[in-house]
């Protein structure tokens, strides 16, 4: 016997091949001593190997009962299909999980008590919840009372709400989980209205059997909250008998203040990826550390996202029309080697480009992985365009055909498939979606994808030769801004329409007359060129810019776009003690966040404002302003 009580190592290449030879006999049926009977279908198999990974036949057949010695269990409404993937995988360990098998595979695992198959099918559940399954999945959760996969159901249908609570899958809820949904702070919703047409959609939708339940779903609707022509309306629709008992007596009942949806306290914000916030010196390798923060407009304050998984940099970044903010590919830092130069060594960094994909829970402040790209891609043009996101391209990809290669990604399936690739291999390029189009833009080219034909055609081309630039669509309007000017004699230089640099270029695009035109230029005082950013702002054309050399301190500014007078317009100023130096690598991105599930991040001014003697004072915005207590 070994001495100090450890135990040996498992050789595993016994366990695998004990493993196999247990599979040959349960194929061969070679000493089996049970049946299991579903349905029409016998399954020859060793009580020891079904007892080994199912509670229920464990306490079956080591129970000391009658059903210990039976030769022959009747399963009753086990389908045999599913059966089958359930032995194959007791005497294998394979499990095949699909969009059609796991929820069968989910409910007979859970009624023979196979921990493990239990287990995988939950977490492949809760990685497929999507807007269109997700109450559904809220019904499986509670029926089979697996609270990771109900919580995290319900939080896709509170985020979802406006398109969720039509469904005939919440029309079928139960009345408990109504409740609990109708009740719910969280609720994706700007006005208490949808809230009350959902309530009476349920009820109607079998008003005999559920009239019963009036005043209990009722009761979770705001009343205070509904605007006044709804309130005044608030007796239409309901059962004759009713009105005057329920409705009055609980518009009298409910309180006068109430707690707004988490819905309603949205705020349009500029999402920054990749903002620097330290000093080279202190990131990966001696670069700048970097994180992800937004800007709210309304209330002039920054507030933290969670960090970018995996020290990931160089993503690309998008913001769906329903609020959804997704990351994908990237790089990640691996080493730091030391590169001799004539002037002494240096620290040069190694990464390795990845295909990641991760979606942003807003409640939870958290990023969420989800099915990985087809392609390892470095900054991809993200876009979304007929209910698809696409991944277009990227920079320093590997290769030609890497470059060239597009992806699509279906949300409801979470998988990833190719799509016709680009007619040429482009670094730089620009993507955005109109009229169910796709437009990508480089150099001087424009060229137009339209998923349903799966191809790109190449349309009008533009009178300058430009990349690095930025766009938005606006209608059927494509604005793009900025960028360096691409000039066969001298390289790259900034896009800039007078002498002096103080103008941003800006040309537009009109998607249904196939045109290019010159814009008015975006007046400026100081412009550093790669970081202009257009965007969509409160339902206006905009753009973000850095209004500062390099050798400078930060300035930033946020333009409106006058169509009628061709006119660009100062929108609104951001001052440099609420938003700081982000560097000159960042991502901007427009969505619509809560406040109240973000961490506000706190202001802390830079180092180079102090001066010399350590007074207490400090310029900003070319004025003295004491320093903040802490």
């Amino acid at each position: 016997m070994s001495g100090g009580g450890k135990s040996a190592p498992v050789n595993t290449d016994y366990a695998v091949s004990l493993l196999e030879q247990l599979r040959i006999f349960y194929e061969q049926r070679l000493l089996t001593d049970v049946v299991l009977l579903a349905e029409d279908a016998e399954f020859p198999c060793h009580k020891m190997v079904l007892a080994t990974c199912s509670s229920y036949f464990r306490a079956m057949f080591m129970g000391g009962l009658s059903e210990s010695k039976q030769t022959h269990v009747h399963l009753r409404n086990v389908d045999p299909a599913t059966l089958q993937i359930i032995i194959t995988y007791a005497y294998t360990g394979n499990l095949p999980i699909t969009d059609s098998t796991v929820e069968p595979l989910y409910e007979t695992a859970c009624f023979l008590q196979v921990e493990d198959v239990l287990l995988r099918c939950r977490d492949y559940l809760v990685k497929k919840i999507n807007a269109d399954n997700c109450v559904r999945m809220l019904s499986i959760g509670d029926l089979f009372s697996c609270t990771e996969l109900k919580q995290s159901a319900k939080r896709m249908v509170e985020h979802k709400f406006p398109a969720v609570y039509k469904q005939e899958a919440f029309l079928q809820l139960s009345h408990e989980l109504l409740l609990d949904v109708l009740s719910s702070d969280n609720l994706n919703v700007e006005k208490e209205e949808t809230v009350r047409e959902a309530a009476m959609l349920w009820l109607e939708h079998d008003m005999e059997s559920r009239s019963q339940h009036l005043s209990s779903v009722l009761s979770q609707i705001r009343i205070d909250a509904l605007s006044e022509v709804a309130q005044r309306a608030w007796f239409q629709g309901l059962p004759p008998n009713d009105k005057s008992v329920v409705v009055q007596g609980l518009y009298k009942s409910m309180p006068k203040f109430f707690k707004p949806r988490l819905g309603m306290t949205k705020e349009e914000m500029l999402i920054f990826v990749e903002a620097a916030t330290e000093s080279p010196s202190d990131g990966p390798a001696g670069g700048p550390a970097h994180a992800t923060i937004c800007y709210s407009l309304q209330a002039e304050k920054v507030y933290k996202l969670s960090s970018l998984p995996g020290d990931l940099q160089k993503v690309g970044t998008l913001v769906t029309p329903d609020n959804d903010i997704f990351i994908a590919g990237g790089q990640v830092p691996l080493k730091t080697s030391v590169v001799n130069h004539s002037k002494g060594s240096k620290l040069q960094a190694a990464f390795r480009l990845v295909d990641s994909f991760f979606w942003f829970d807003a409640q939870l402040n958290v990023w969420v992985a989800k099915t990985p790209m087809l392609r390892a891609r470095v900054r991809p043009s993200l876009v979304h365009c007929a209910g698809h996101i696409y991944a277009v391209g990227g920079d320093n990809t590997g290769g030609e055909l890497s470059r060239r290669t597009v992806e699509r990604y279906d949300c409801e399936k979470d998988e990833w498939s190719m799509v016709s690739p680009l007619p040429c291999a482009w670094n730089w390029s620009t993507c955005v979606s109109a009229r169910d189009c796709i437009y990508l833009m480089t150099h001087d080219l424009t060229y137009r994808y339209t998923p349903r034909t799966d191809a790109w055609v190449e349309m009008a081309s533009r009178p300058t030769s430009r990349c690095f630039a930025s766009a938005a669509a606006f209608g059927d309007l494509i604005f793009y801004v900025g960028g360096l000017h691409v000039a066969s004699n001298s390289g790259l230089r900034p896009c800039t329409v007078s002498a002096d640099g103080s103008s941003v270029d800006v040309e537009i695009y009109d998607v249904s007359k196939n045109e290019w035109r010159r814009a008015a230029g975006v007046p400026i005082k100081r412009y550093a060129e790669s970081c202009v950013w257009a965007a969509v702002l409160l339902d206006s054309p905009c753009i973000f810019v850095r209004e500062t050399h390099a050798n400078e301190r930060a300035r930033y500014g946020i333009y409106q776009y006058d169509a009628e007078a061709d006119r660009w317009h100062p929108r609104q100023a951001v001052f440099e003690r609420v938003l700081w130096d982000l560097g000159r690598d960042f991502r901007c991105a427009v969505g619509k966040l809560y406040p109240s599930c973000l961490e506000e991040s706190p202001w802390k001014p830079p180092t180079y404002l102090f001066a010399p003697d350590g007074s207490e004072e400090f310029e900003v915005d070319d004025a003295i302003v004491p320093l903040p207590h802490v």
